[in-house]
């Protein structure tokens, strides 16, 4: 289970989500923890196509839901550190 929190203010476009992951009891270690950077896209779909074409193994395609209601689609690629990326579909709150 967790808990997001959104942060933003009406002076930029820049939204920062902090996830709160509940009942952790070890703190994380670099590389293990949720921290990612995400980016959103006019065509979610496709942009996955276009990064497979290219190579660049990007993981599956995803639906976030609210019960019977989806909030987002995404995926995650890594960059070349291994670190993920979130790639999202810009769509209601992800704009």
């Amino acid at each position: 289970a967790f808990t997001l929190v959104y942060l933003s203010n009406a002076e930029s476009g820049f939204e920062l989500e902090l996830t709160v992951n509940k009942g952790r009891a070890e703190p994380y270690d670099l590389g293990e923890g949720y921290g990612h950077f995400a980016v959103s896209v006019d065509d979610v779909d496709a942009e996955h196509a276009r990064l497979t074409a290219l190579g660049l193994s990007p993981r599956g395609l995803h639906d976030f839901m609210q019960g019977d209601r989806k909030v987002a689609r995404f995926f995650f690629i890594a960059d070349p550190d291994g670190y993920r990326i979130e790639v999202l579909q810009r769509a209601g709150r992800f704009q």
